[in-house]
């Protein structure tokens, strides 16, 4: 098996109301929760993203592929969590 890290982690919300966020950082971890955790029973993305982790972690891919395809069975799910926008105030007016 050959683990990778992603260059940038994906977070997702898990559990019964989507409460529980998960930086998912490395392939090993993403295939696990594709595996045991996931919200959904199927989905083509979701197929998709398992055997892109499963090809990276046989040395056929590189972990960039997993993560795209786990970004968008995340997406499939309605379970990414889009990172956060640093709010700008708004710029006073002079007169």
């Amino acid at each position: 098996m050959r683990d990778q890290r992603f260059d940038e982690p994906v977070r997702i919300a898990l559990g019964r109301s989507g409460n529980t966020i998960f930086n998912v950082e490395r392939v090993a971890q993403a295939a696990d929760i594709l595996m045991n955790r996931w919200p959904v029973a199927t989905g083509q993305r979701h197929m998709v993203a398992r055997k892109a982790c499963l090809a990276v972690l046989e040395g056929k891919k590189e972990a960039s592929v997993a993560r795209a395809a786990f970004i968008n069975a995340a997406i499939e799910a309605d379970i990414l969590v889009e990172p956060r926008e640093v709010s700008m105030p708004a710029p006073v007016r002079s007169s």
